[in-house]
Formats: C-alpha cells, structure tokens, sequence
C-alpha cells in the first residue's frame, strides 16, 4: 500500500533568530541579503597560489629556446621575462642573463618605467629579446616592438627610476620612426612609451604578426609586411617594406607566423587566427614572398581543428606543423603533402588543477599560447615547449607524437583564476541565490571610481557600469548588487576584461567602498532605508599590503559604513604574501574589526571576519564560509512548498520543524488522530519522533558503502570507506576541534575541547565527527560542555529536555508504504493492473499482507527516515551516498565559540520520495519478482537521486544513485555494489570577444572605428557572425545575446573549415576601442560524457526539485500493443537550473530498474521577440502530470505528460503506444474523422503564460493540478504564477508585475492531438478573463481555451493549485510595502469553479476589517503552503499566523460543500 501523507509542517518562528538555510518567507525577516565582492586587480593576483615566489612564476604568453637548453619565458601584464633550465623545474643562474644570482635566478620584473607589459610574444638573437606588445587599451593606442638586452643586470624595483645613466639606459630600445624609414601603417601618438634610452616608440595601427630566422625579423600587419634586418638593439635596425604584397595576403599573415628554411629555401608559415587556416609562403633572399604558393593552400581542408589561437600559436619542424587552440585547449600536430595537411596528432583536456603525469593518457591543458620547437641537444630538439596560461606552466611534449615529457614553472594556477573559481562556485549555488544577491567590484589604483550605470538610474543595466575597464581600469564596480548578480558575474568573468596592474592602493578600494554604497540615485543602491531586517556586506579578497600611505583609508571607510550604514566588511588575505607577511594580516584585520566582523581578545578570535587563504581550495571554502555567514544574519526567500498530501483516514502525520541560529534546525513528525470533524487537538497526539527516537549510537544509520549491505554501516567505525564520498565534489573538511592552536587562522577557541577524548589536530576527528552528527551527537558542541558524544538536546516551551537530532523536513513530502494494494482489477489490457494480474502480484500482495506500515521522509541531515507508522520507531535511515559530498560544508570553524558550538544548516535531502512495485530481475537478490521500489530525489541538495529496495522495510537495499555536479563537470554514480563511478565532461562557453569577427575587429584597432560589417574597422556590427571551430557543429549550443536566449531565433550553419556560421534576427556589435558598450553575446556548448557514462547523460539535470512519477511504457512506441513487455520509466522533469541555459529545461525519461537515461526530452526556451519580450533562462523545477489509462480508463497504453516550466509553457509529450490522433474542432466541439499520425516522444506547447520580466513578472515554479470538469467533461489543468524567488519585488518596477490564475482545457484529450508546424501555442487572448465573475455569467464557452483571473496589487500564487469538488483552491501571497516591510505579506486562499472560473471566495467566509474590500479570502499573515484537503476541511501551513484563534500556526477552513460526495477531480487521486 503507498498512500500519501496530509503532512502539515509546523514552523514555529523566533524573532531575530538568524539562519543560513532560506526559510519560508513571509515572516517578516525575508529580505536577501546584499553581498558584495572587492576583489584586488594588482598585478600580484598573477603570482601562483603555491607561494613558490622563487620561481616568481606568472601565467606564460609566450617561450623561446635561447638554443643551449634553456628557455626565456614572458608572463602576462607586467609580469616580466625569465630564464628557465626544464630539466630542473626551476629559473637557471647565469650572471650574462639579467644578472642572474643563485638565490633568485635569471629573471628580470616588468617594471612600469621599463614599459615591458602587455606581451603577445617574444623572439631571441644572441644577446637581445624582441618583444611585441599590444597597447590597444592604453590612450596611446596601437602596438609596439621592442628589444631587451639580456646582458644587463634587473637591478631591483627602483632601478629605472633611479637610472641616471650607465647600463640601465641601455636595457631596452623601443622600434622607433627612424628604423622604420617608409611609415605605412604606423602611427606616432602624443603620448607614446619612451624606451630606457629616451627614444619614443612608433606604433603599429593593426595587430602585426612577428618572427626572426637569422638576422631578420617579420613584422606583418594587414597594412604593410616589414623585414627588419637586426644588429642587436633595434635602434640599431634597418627595414624594408614589401610592396609586391596584398591586402588580401597580409591579411592571412598577420596574426602567427614561423619563418624556417626547408632545402634550402626560406618559407613562412601562418596560422590565420579569424579563418583558423593553416598556410605557407616561399621568401626571396630579402625576405619579401616570392610567387603564390599560399593561394593553393588557401582552401577549407587546411583549416586548423585546434580552433583559433593566440600568441606564437604555430611552430614548424622538418615540414611537421605545430599548432595551439587557445579556446579548445588542445595541441595539434600535421604533416603535409603538397598543399594539403594531414592531421596526425591532437591532445588536451582542458583543465586548469589536474596534475599532468606521464602515467596519465590525458594531458591537461588551459589556454594555451605560444609554441616553440626545443633547441639545444638531442633531446631537446625531439620536444615541443608550449606555454600553458591557465596553468601557470610550460608543457613540454614529444614533437613525434605529442606525448608528455614533462613541464616547468609553477603546475598549479594564479590567485586571480583561483578567486575567479572561488566566487563562482558561490555564485552557481542555488540556495544562497535565494538568500542573497550579489555584486562585485575590482580595485587597485587611486583612481578607481563609480558614478552609476548605463542608460540611466532608473533603469540600470547592473553590468555596464558608466566607469569600466577602459576608462577607470584601476577600478571599478563591474557588477552592481541585484537579483541577476550572480548570472551577470558569470558572464563577466567568461568574458576576461579585467585587467591587472602593479600597485596596491588603499585609495581606489575607498572610493568604491564610499561612493558605491552612498550612491543614491534611482533604483542602483540596493539598500533599502530603514530596513534593520536588511543585512548588507562586502568581502574584501587581497594579496597584499596597501602601498605606504594608503593603508589607513580602507579601515577608516569601514568603520563609517559600519557605523552610518551598518554595512558589514569581512576580508580575505589571499595568498602567501599576505599569509607570511605580519604587517599584510594586520592591516585587513584592522578593516574587518572597523567593519564590524572581527573581535579578537589578547590575541584570541573571539568573532572572525577577517581570514586567511594560500590556495583556490581554501579560498573556495572562506568565501563559501564567509557568505553562509553573512546569510545567517536574514532570512532569505525560499519554496514554501512546505506540504505533503493525505494519510489514511482519521489520522494526521504532520512534519514539524524551527529554526536555529547557526545550527542545524530540529524537526520532528507527530502522529495525531484526527477528530469527527476533522480537527487536530493537542490531546490526540498519539508519538512524537523525537520521543520515539533511539540514542545515536542505537539508530540503524546505512549508506552504500562496498561490501557492507547493514542496515546500520554509516558509522565513524567506517569512517575511511565513507570518507571517500567528502571529496567526490572538490569540497573540504574543515579542521573544528584542535590540541594546538593552528596559526593559520589564530582561533584558540578551536581549542577549547582539546582534553576532549578523540580530539586530534588534522582532519581525522572530523571525518569520524561528521558521521557521529549526522547520526544525532554533540559533535559541533552546541552546549557547550565539549562531551562531543551525547545526544543534541533543546529545552521546549515548558523547559523539558528534549532529543533534537532529527533534522528539518522542509520540502520534502511523507510517504507511506504498507501492504501492497496496487490494483489489478483491469478494464482493458492497456493498463498496469492488467500487467499485475498476468505477473501474479497478488500472491506478492499476499505474502506481504503484514508488512508494517512505514513513513518516508527525508530530512534536511542529509537522511531519508524510516518510521513505523504505529509506534513511531525509526527503523532506520538511510544517507544517500551522493549526498555525503555535501557534509563537510556544514562546518564552520568560526562558530566554535567558548559559549558553544554551532554548523551552517543547509539542505541536505529535500525531495520527496517515490514508490512502485516494480516487476524485475533483482541485480542485489538475482532473483525475479516484485519488489517495492523507493526513488528520493535529492531536491534543493542538488541534481540527483537515489534509489533503493524497500520491500522488506527491515532489509533495505540500494540499488542505484546519480548526480549531476556542474561544478566539478561530472556525473557520479553509485551502483548496486556501491561502486563509485565517475564520467566526466567539459562545457565550452564562449563569448562575442572569440568571435572571428571581434578578433579581427580587435586586429583593426588603430584604425577607423566606424560601426559596420566591412571586417575593417575596429567596430564590428552585423547580423553575421562566425564561431572558431572548437564548437562540435553536430551538437546542439545555447545562444544568451544580452541575458535573453535567442537559440531558437538564431540560424546556425558549420562550414567546411569547421567554423560555426551564426544568422542573428538582429544586429549585434563589438567594439574592440571599448568607445560604445559592445553587445554581450555568450555561446554555451555542453561537451560529451565520457564514454564509459554515455548511458547516464545527465549532464542538463538541475536541481530536482519535482517528484517524478513511474508507469509503463510502450518498447517500441506506436502500435505497440504487447503491454507485457512495456518497459517501467519514471519521469522526471529536469528541476530548477539556477538560471544556467539549458540546464532543467527537459525532462528525462528514467530507467526505472538502473538509473539509465531511457530519453532526455529537450523543453526549447522560448524565442525572445519584441511583442513577448520573453527573456527568462528556462527550466522545470515542478513535477509533471502524468495521466495512464488505469487512471483514465483511456485506449492506449503508456501516458500523456504534462509539464510547465518556469517561463510559463505547458508541454504535451506522447509516451503512449498512440499510432493516429483525430483532430479536435474548438467550434463544434467535435473531433473529425481525419487523423494524423503520432510518434513516441512527439511533443508540442499546448499553452504560453506570456511570461516576461519586462511585461508581467510572471514565474511557473509550482507544478499544474489536473482532472476533468464535472460539467464540462473536458480535461482540465490548473496553475498560477509568481516569482518565488523575489515576494517583494526588490528592485522592479511594480507596474509591471501581473500574476494570474488560470484553469485550461485540453481539446484533444484523451487523444495527443497536434499543433500544426506553422502555428503559436494558445495564450490568455483565447480564454475568458474571469476576473471580476462571482456568478458564472462569465462561463468559457465551448470554444474557449479557458479561464483567467488577473491578480491586483503584485500578489503572487505561491504554491500548486489543489483541485477537489469540482472547486480549485489557490495559495496566494500580497507584499506589504513601506520601509519596514522586511518581506512580510498577508495570505490568502482563492477558490475558484473548475469550469468555469468564477470566484467562489465568499464562500470560504467573509472578510473584515481592511480585508472586506479583498476578492479572495484572508487566512492571516506569510506564506501559505499547498492547501490539503481532507473530509470537508482544508488544511495549510502558513510561514506567520492564520487567523484561527485557537492554533494560529495552521490554516484549517472549511471547504466549499458542492454537494459532490467522493468524487476525484484531481489526477492525483487516481495516479
């Protein structure tokens, strides 16, 4: 028997009380906090996270074999040049380069006054570099070439400044206009660069390419191609210019060249970066191209398939091609024959942390650059060196088949890519999206600033700042704080604008600090006056100390926002510059004291705001540490969804949970007999889990753990076996209790327990610590009295001592399994109960006619219950596997507090479970039969499941569990053995900068900056765009063109080179000068599951925060009419995608036996255009409708789906063995007699909302109730809408938030029916606007779609609709305005008539006081969870207080009597 459970949640709510998991809002404590990020842009955030500074390793652009088996390197910005021995991993020592000394090696910085920044790549003749740079962002635009006398000593930080004359004025000579001679293409700004010698450099309009074979070098551009003849400095230089060249061919030349000679003759290479073509030039003795070889090899087939790279991306040998993709992370090598290639070999998995080794097949690449071929001995001429940006390293492979030999510099990443990934991972969580919005800023300089947005106060795009990278590049606020924050910060950081500079200002960091937060124009400052509910922060990431004199101003500005705004300031030193450095700690201690975090006392933390953090994990963990805290000081928005359905008759099973600060939320379930009329009094209680509960160490507590299938194996005694799950997601385990205090972070009150038995400095008591909390111990301390190993207790209202480690059921709906009573009385041999009966069930029902009756439930520690429904004994509880990667983020070392201890609450398991007897061949028991299934759906935990074997409720098995980690971009499996799997996959996003057109664009600057298609300016503006050719053409790509996706309004065609054309419906524009706001145009392409994965692809899944629903469906689809061999499916909507494109817009078909993907189901986001103006990121958070023929007594088998998704369509997929569906006549209300022929999965929009942020606001989180009309006859779905995610409507323009309800008919029903190719879904303009109908006058006529009813004053439905009577009964919530609204709004219940959408509310009671004017019906303050019905009363749960006068933390009204006795209306009273 599975029947569901009217659980009503009891949440009892405390003032003040702070938590970091959402709770239901309404309370009046709801607003999100505001959050942000400061994050230092100095050119030390390029220095490696290892803290090896000795090898003063910044991210490679570029490397040259000096020819003796060392190689220069040049870094990024100004990071300077050095001088490397591979064979030793470290910088060699030779005094003739850059006066190289044993302690520091031969390197030299790239000082501001020797101007050696901005590298694109370097080349060597005995004695000197030859550096080409790109100054296009700087006011003297263009590019440079200069040269660089290794000879002469770096003689420290003020070495050019000092420089009066001697060696420093000779370090380095820019090309200047007397070498050029002929000026073609060149320009001589007003504010040039000066070399060490005084000479001012001349600058090259369009980007050039550059080499040097012998004593010549090339410099091309598509203005001129220059053969410069060297004689060491280039002041020293001659040039010619070739004028038997084109346009044409420059422009094939000008982006990566290498010169070499081949049997006797000289030849250049090329790489075209645009075109991605690979091409080859014969030279004359002067250097300028004989005849026209490169035209036979201007064709398709030669296009590199490594995709456009950057820097020296091309390097030959012996007629052996090398090359590099920077996007696609991957290394190529070809031969040739004739004018054609032949690809050999391609490696690189794009990986920025993975160690490379040569026993791993994979080689792990990041951006790579340049490409050289070794010089030197033997050996080194059998390498190829290739600089790896994004790991800080220079990989070096076998040049015969690209294996990996081995690398040098620093194998890790910067500090930048590490607080990139750091902020990130905070930004992609979905739960701390709800609890708070986000922001950033960068800092550096002085003369940072922020005077608002672009277009206008009032209107502000949050991410186009009026001060940005190009006009206030030593700071600026890139992001502002609101609701789309954290989506807007993600594609800030794929796009890579930011750049780093030398210097460390306190100065610039004040100003954003001031003018940022006072900023009060319009609707920009997201504070809102008055509000004391309202918690608001900045986290400030720094890698240093502030430059002399500027140290003081960012804690002086602290401490005034703190003390007239109350804005809180936490900081970060980040790296081991600031970790190792007393004076560095001193100074960021110093602003989270003035912010108001910090409190230290005789040198103990007695409240930390201030962190430390060497390396992107620990920097992950403070910030994700940092935020939780900051969201512990609100309460934040959350899915009220706080219900569950009916138990059996006269009994009321209810959860029951309350928040605590800074500790996990105890919860409970209670037992009530119900009385005749269907109260529930206190009286009636019949057990109380928490009374019920065994001691910790008496709970049968399981998990999948190999070779151990107990009952109770989720034991610190396996601490090891389980402790290989805390890592599986790349989180940490954070050191709680220590003997000795750990100087990385000085927090003695760790200590605290240190003569507590098990307590240990290191990790190991924490892995055993965990798995003693989850099961109910002490271990966090939350009294105080370090017994880490009692039970966690509370003290209740009447100060009795009560257990308090059962955690809260939040979301997650009860279920109760008994004897199995499915049915097996079948009408017709299409259903399931006729399956049943052929397969015997009823001697399965038989020999479990005893079973006990169990409730189901998962609770927020990360444990589905067991619990005898009689005696309220847990007979176990099971930790998905699957769920354990999320534990180690409940601690927080900070709340070890000499009071007590405390966790973060989190969700941990918060779906709602799923149960079918199931016929199969048992993988555990290898026996067939039936077996009584359990799926739990991990909900707001993550995008997963797990499922298990309940039959025997004393002998649980699992079976199988899933997960879609995003942010690690892999799926994890467990399987029936508990084995753990991994499949790993790389998304690639791309941005309108990789773009051919904005490269070239980028190539131009210099020159005109007319907006236009012509590819020759430094504007580009088209309709037409091309994509490199690191995108797989045959599978499918998102499209977001200035946050709206315009996949299904974009024309995407792959031509023979491999690149992406793309055909907009409007033109875009890039302007690589930054004078005008150039589009934002991003490209998202999920890359394949590994192979061994390829039958668990749910690399789409999100957060799964819908039930799926299981039945049979047809093998073979139309016409299949064997329902014997029908195959079992769950369907399971792809759940909340947090706003990432793509992700939960679908829905899976789920092997019900293995977890395999049967079929993903694309739901398209629907086409933006200027009438819908639809620009919400699609996904399906809600749980589908399901209609069978056992519940339909319908002439198919399988069944019809249903599912709305958040942007407000309702999709219609076939999963039934229909082979013709008749057309439906809306006129006569009659189907014809013609038919058209129907496929398994076919699916079309049966309904469009019209949702849209700019129109209505309107959100479908909640999912449809369904049933047929009982004077219509007609199949009817009921939904409402509302953003659950804003109540209140932060930072929107009330006029333009309209919610409504509605009811819709399906036509076709209980045939598929069609939607013909050329025609749009249904909208409200074909149903009957009932909004002001109270007495059916009103009634949709047979033609009508439906009904709707407008909802006034920015009132939102907040939860599914519930159908019962023939009557549909809304939830809905009203905002409360005015500056001490802290979120708080009134509930109310909306019935509505089924047919005909008429207002029946009066007849619920009748409104007094400032609710007589309200159409629907008042019930009291907050947020109202799905209203059940039970006998003739309907019950709620509400966030604040009903009105009832006897218990007002529940909702119980009497329902609408329509003289209708047991008749299901609902579909899910059938299912």
């Amino acid at each position: 028997m599975v029947l569901r459970v009217i659980t009503i949640f009891f949440i009892f709510f405390v003032t003040n009380i702070a938590n970091s998991k959402p709770l239901p809002p309404g309370t009046g404590n709801s607003v999100p906090a505001n959050i942000l990020f400061l994050v230092d842009k100095s050119q030390s955030m390029w220095d490696p996270t290892s803290g090896d500074f000795k090898k003063y390793v910044r991210p490679f652009i570029d490397v040259e074999p000096r020819g003796d088996g060392k190689y220069f390197t040049v870094s990024v910005d100004d990071s300077g040049l050095g001088y490397w021995n591979p064979n030793t991993d470290t910088l060699a020592t030779n005094s003739s380069v850059f006066g190289g000394q044993i302690k520091r090696g031969s390197r030299t910085y790239g000082y501001k006054d020797a101007n050696l920044d901005k590298p694109i790549n370097i080349q060597y003749r005995p004695n000197y570099l030859y550096l080409l740079q790109d100054k296009t962002l700087e006011k003297a635009s263009g590019y440079t070439l200069m040269s660089i006398d290794i000879r002469i000593r770096d003689g420290g930080k003020n070495f050019f400044k000092k420089c009066k004359k001697g060696d420093c004025k000779n370090v380095t000579r820019f090309y200047t206009k007397k070498n050029a001679g002929n000026t073609t293409g060149l320009i001589q700004p007003k504010k040039a660069k000066k070399d060490t010698g005084g000479n001012t450099a001349i600058y090259f309009k369009s980007k050039p390419s550059m080499d040097i074979d012998g004593n010549k070098m090339w410099v091309i551009s598509k203005d001129v191609w220059r053969v410069i003849t060297l004689n060491g400095h280039l002041s020293n230089s001659s040039t010619i210019v070739c004028s038997n060249t084109t346009l044409t061919m420059r422009e094939k030349f000008d982006d990566a060249i290498d010169v070499v000679s081949e049997s006797g003759n000289l030849f250049i290479y090329s790489k075209d970066g645009a075109n991605g073509l690979i091409l080859k030039q014969q030279l004359s003795s002067n250097g300028c191209p004989t005849g026209t070889l490169y035209q036979s090899w201007d064709k398709p087939i030669n296009y590199d398939k490594c995709g456009s790279g950057r820097g020296q991306s091309i390097a030959v040998l012996n007629r052996v091609i090398f090359t590099t993709g920077f996007l696609s992370a991957k290394v190529c090598r070809y031969t040739q024959t004739g004018s054609s290639i032949k690809l050999t070999h391609s490696i690189g998995s794009k990986d920025a942390y993975t160690q490379n080794s040569s026993n791993n097949s994979a080689i792990y690449l990041d951006k790579p650059m340049g490409i050289k071929i070794g010089e030197g001995n033997s050996t080194e001429r059998t390498r190829v060196y290739v600089t790896n940006f994004g790991r800080n390293e220079v990989t070096i492979l076998k040049n015969t088949n690209l294996s990996y030999v081995d690398h040098f510099g620093d194998s890790g990443v910067s500090l930048w890519k590490g607080a990139e990934d750091a902020i990130t991972f905070v930004a992609k969580d979905s739960s701390l999206n709800q609890s708070a919005n986000f922001g950033v800023g960068f800092w550096q300089g002085g003369t940072a600033s922020f005077t608002g947005f672009r277009p206008n106060d009032n209107n502000p795009k949050f991410n186009d700042p009026k001060d940005n990278e190009i006009n206030r590049p030593e700071g600026n606020i890139a992001v502002g704080i609101n609701s789309k924050g954290s989506q807007q910060i993600l594609e800030l950081f794929a796009q890579e604008k930011v750049g780093l500079y030398y210097g460390t200002k306190g100065t610039g960091l004040k100003t954003l600090m001031n003018r940022y937060w006072t900023y009060n124009k319009g609707i920009v400052n997201p504070i809102i006056p008055g509000l004391d509910c309202q918690v608001n922060a900045m986290i400030i990431i720094g890698d240093g100390q502030f430059d002399k004199g500027t140290d003081s101003l960012p804690k002086n500005e602290a401490a005034a926002r703190f003390k007239s705004q109350g804005i809180l300031t936490f900081t970060v030193g980040y790296g081991r510059a600031v970790t190792q450095n007393s004076t560095a700690i001193k100074m960021y201690k110093d602003i989270a004291i003035a912010g108001g975090t910090h409190k230290e006392v005789g040198g103990s933390v007695k409240q930390q705001g201030f962190f430390v953090a060497n390396t992107p994990a620990d920097l992950k963990a403070v910030i994700d540490q940092i935020v939780q805290t900051i969201v512990a000081k609100t309460y934040s928005y959350s899915a009220p969804s706080i219900s569950s359905e009916i138990a059996r008759t006269g009994q009321l099973f209810q959860g029951k949970f309350q928040n605590r600060k800074n500790k996990e939320w105890w919860g409970t379930i209670l037992k009530t007999d119900l009385t005749q009329t269907g109260d529930a009094l206190t009286s009636k209680q019949v057990w109380d889990l928490n009374d019920t509960i065994k001691l910790p160490d008496k709970r049968n507590i399981w998990t999948a753990i190999p070779g151990n299938t107990t009952s109770n194996n989720f034991t610190d005694g396996n601490s090891r076996a389980i402790s290989n799950y805390f890592f599986a997601t790349g989180n940490q385990v954070r050191d709680y209790h220590r003997r000795t205090v750990d100087p990385n972070n000085n927090l003695a009150s760790l200590t605290r327990c240190k003569n507590t038995s098990g307590v240990q400095d290191g990790l190991t008591d924490e892995f055993a610590g965990i798995i003693r909390f989850v099961r109910g111990e002490d271990y966090f301390d939350y009294d105080g009295d370090c017994n880490l190993r009692e039970p966690r207790k509370r003290t209740d209202d009447n100060g009795n001592l009560k257990n308090a480690y059962i955690a809260d059921f939040y979301n997650s709906e009860l279920a109760i399994v008994g004897k199995p009573s499915a049915s097996i009385q079948a009408q017709t041999k299409n259903t399931e109960s006729y399956f049943r009966q052929k397969n015997n069930y009823v001697t399965f029902a038989a020999n479990n006619f005893n079973r006990k009756d169990i409730i189901y439930g998962a609770a927020n520690n990360g444990i589905l219950h067991a619990v005898d429904a009689d005696t309220g004994e847990e007979i176990w509880g099971f930790v998905p596997p699957l769920i354990i990667p999320k534990l180690p983020r409940i601690i927080n070392p900070t709340l070890n507090q000499a009071s007590g201890g405390g966790s973060i609450p989190m969700f941990l398991l918060d779906g709602s479970p799923t149960i079918h007897d199931t016929y199969f061949k048992h993988p555990v028991t290898n026996k067939e039969g039936w077996y009584t299934l359990l799926m739990i759906p991990y909900g707001r935990a993550g995008a997963g499941f797990s499922t298990i074997d309940v039959t025997d409720p004393n002998k649980p098995l699992h079976l199988y569990s899933i997960l879609n980690d995003s942010t690690s971009q892999k799926i994890l499996r467990v399987d029936h053995q508990s084995t753990l799997f991994e499949y790993p996959y790389k998304t690639t996003r791309l941005n309108i900068k990789d773009f051919n057109q904005s490269v070239e664009a980028t190539n131009n600057l210099g020159g005109s900056n007319t907006c236009n298609d012509s590819g020759n300016t430094s504007c580009y503006l088209s309709k037409k765009w091309t994509i490199p050719n690191i995108l797989d053409p045959s599978k499918p790509v998102t499209i977001f063109a200035n946050g709206i996706d315009v996949t299904n309004t974009t024309a995407t065609t792959p031509n023979i080179s491999g690149n992406l054309r793309i055909q907009f419906n409007k033109a875009y524009k890039f302007d690589a000068s930054g004078n005008t706001k150039s589009d934002n145009i991003s490209i998202v392409q999920v890359g394949d599951l590994a192979s061994a994965g390829a039958e668990y692809d749910y690399r789409f899944l999100g957060e799964t925060w819908g039930s799926p629903r299981v039945f049979r469906m047809p093998n073979t689809g139309a016409g299949d009419n064997d329902v014997l061999d029908d195959e079992y499916v769950a369907v399971l909507t792809g759940g909340f995608g947090n706003f990432s494109p793509s992700i939960g817009s679908n829905v899976f078909l789920v092997d019900w036996l293995t977890g395999k993907v049967k079929k993903e189901i694309k739901i398209e986001d629907k086409a933006y255009d200027n009438n819908s103006k639809n620009d919400i990121v699609n996904s399906i958070p809600s749980s589908p409708v399901v209609i069978t023929a056992d519940a339909s007594q319908a002439n198919f088998s399988g069944a019809l789906v249903y599912v709305n998704d958040l942007e407000g369509k309702i999709t219609k997929i076939n999963l039934t063995n229909m082979q013709q569906t008749p057309e439906y006549n809306a006129t006569t209300g009659q189907f014809s007699t013609s038919t058209q022929p129907v496929r398994l999965y076919d699916k079309y929009t049966l309904f469009d909302v019209m949702a849209s942020t700019q129109i209505n606001n309107r959100y479908m989180y909640h999912s449809l109730d369904a049933g047929i009309g009982v004077r219509s006859k007609s199949f009817w779905m009921f939904g409402g809408t509302g953003d659950l995610m804003n109540l209140s409507d932060q930072q929107v323009d009330l006029n333009k938030v309209q919610n409504v309800m509605f009811g819709i008919k399906d036509y076709s029903y209980p045939f598929f029916g069609s939607q013909k190719a050329s025609q749009s879904p249904d909208n409200f303009l074909r149903c009957k606007n009932t909004t002001k109908d109270q007495d059916g006058s009103n009634c949709p006529d047979i033609g009508d779609r439906g009904w709707f009813i407008n909802i006034d004053d920015q009132k939102k439905v907040v939860n599914e609709p519930t159908l019962t009577g023939n009557v549909v009964y809304y939830p809905v919530f009203k905002p409360l305005r005015g500056a001490k609204s802290c979120g708080d709004g009134k509930a109310y219940i909306c019935s509505v008539d089924a047919d005909c959408g008429t207002n029946l509310s009066k007849k619920l009671g009748t409104n007094k006081g400032a609710e007589t004017s309200e159409e629907c019906f008042y019930v009291g303050t907050g947020v109202l969870s799905k209203i059940v019905s039970f006998g003739t009363k309907l019950y709620a749960n509400i966030s604040g207080e009903s009105t009832n006068t006897d218990k007002d933390d529940i909702v119980v009204i009497d329902a609408i009597d329509t003289g209708l006795i047991n008749y299901r209306s609902s579909w899910r009273d059938s299912f």
